[in-house]
């Protein structure tokens, strides 16, 4: 059997391993704003089915949240897949120490995943952010409406 060097498995493996941590706090940031999306989404459907008539306001609303819920799903699933990348390239990069296997191509693809994976969930992110930003200023022109300013003398 081939010497195992684990420190060398392990200062190699380290990069992907931080990739799993940061990436962990982005999928929690992810899935605190796709719970309260939802919410939205569930509040503006139990609203809409308690009026007698149609609201066009709380449609839009709806439509807006449920657009939210959509990019942070897809945001999501490319995070996670980019987690998956992650720890397929820690498993490549031990193999490789353990067994002498020359895996470098396998790991570039799998660094290439990971980080290409990680820009495409930002992207759809900050489209979510864009589309939260549009949501709060139709809430504003609404609440605007509803209670005219008052000149103060």
């Amino acid at each position: 059997m081939p010497h195992i060097d684990f420190a060398t498995i392990l200062s190699s493996a380290l990069t992907p391993i931080t990739l799993i941590s940061g990436v962990g706090l982005l999928l929690m940031a992810m899935s605190a704003r796709y719970a309260q999306a939802c919410d939205l989404v569930r509040a503006n459907l139990r609203q809409q089915s308690l009026l007698p008539d149609f609201d066009a306001s709380i449609e839009e609303r709806l439509i807006l949240n449920y657009h939210r819920a959509e990019l942070l799903r897809k945001a999501i699933l490319f995070v996670v897949l980019s987690a998956a990348s992650s720890g397929l390239l820690v498993l490549s990069i031990t193999l490789e120490g353990m067994f002498g296997f020359d895996l470098l191509i396998l790991k570039h693809v799998l660094l290439l995943c990971c980080v290409g994976l990680i820009v495409v969930s930002t992207v759809y992110f900050a489209l979510e952010v864009t589309t939260s930003l549009r949501a709060l200023k139709l809430h504003k022109m609404e609440e605007s409406e509803i209670r005219p300013h008052h000149n103060k003398h």
